[in-house]
């Protein structure tokens, strides 16, 4: 997706430059950005730090492809942030500087995937205002969203990860574009109260300023029902 998000970017900037028209060529540039940072760079996260050496060498390629390429189409427009960029993931056989680089050539733009992608932000961000009007938070695990159309497996799976549900379920007709079980269990809510603590732990480490590889003691005082929580789920 983030390529051919790329590959649209490209297009979209060449045809303005060609046509002279320098607010088509740019506008698009912050478009690109937004979903490179707020959508794929966010959902890359497990990918770019995870333990699979081989995957996280695929996520680390791709982000350094879009950004080498952000660079390279920002550079008219705003060069010395362009410059910084690219220096900053060029490799030692490129050229020394963004502006002594080639223009960068679209390749295919599948609009289908971007229409598709579309949709499903749309949805999250529907399922999200559900949450939020229930004042249910986010690391609150849910049992089921339900849709009215149905989407494919990898497509579902982003949603189920975004919205935190367990699965993505489909009501043809229904009068609602997304609607959320608020049902918890009480397995939902130890889940819940679960991932409460582990953000709480995480904040901790960030307000220490340490690195994921250090290690820590840590000293929990509580009742009987989080030391079950827990000793539960080491």
């Amino acid at each position: 997706w983030i390529v051919t998000r790329l590959n649209e970017l490209i297009a979209e900037s060449t045809a303005g430059y060609e046509s002279y028209e320098l607010d088509k060529a740019t506008r698009p540039i912050a478009d690109f950005i937004d979903d490179l940072s707020v959508w794929y760079l966010r959902r890359s996260r497990e990918r770019l730090k995870g333990d699979d050496a081989a995957d996280r060498a695929l996520a680390l390629a791709t982000l350094r492809y879009a950004l080498r390429t952000l660079a390279l189409v920002m550079a008219p427009s705003m060069p010395f942030y362009a410059e910084y960029l690219y220096r900053a993931v060029r490799t030692e056989d490129e050229p020394v500087s963004v502006h002594l680089a080639a223009w960068p050539e679209s390749g295919e733009v599948d609009t289908e995937l971007l229409s598709d992608m579309a949709g499903v932000r749309e949805l999250v961000t529907l399922a999200l205002e559900a949450r939020t009007k229930t004042g249910i938070k986010v690391r609150q695990p849910l049992r089921s969203l339900t849709l009215a159309s149905e989407l494919t497996p990898e497509l579902a799976l982003i949603i189920a990860d975004e919205v935190n549900v367990k699965s993505v379920d489909y009501l043809p007709g229904q009068a609602e574009r997304v609607v959320l079980d608020t049902t918890i269990t009480a397995e939902l809510r130890q889940e819940g109260d679960l991932r409460e603590f582990i953000r709480g732990v995480q904040e901790l480490r960030k307000t220490a300023d340490l690195m994921p590889q250090d290690r820590v003691e840590l000293i929990v005082e509580t009742d009987a029902t989080g030391e079950a929580l827990l000793t539960t789920n080491p």
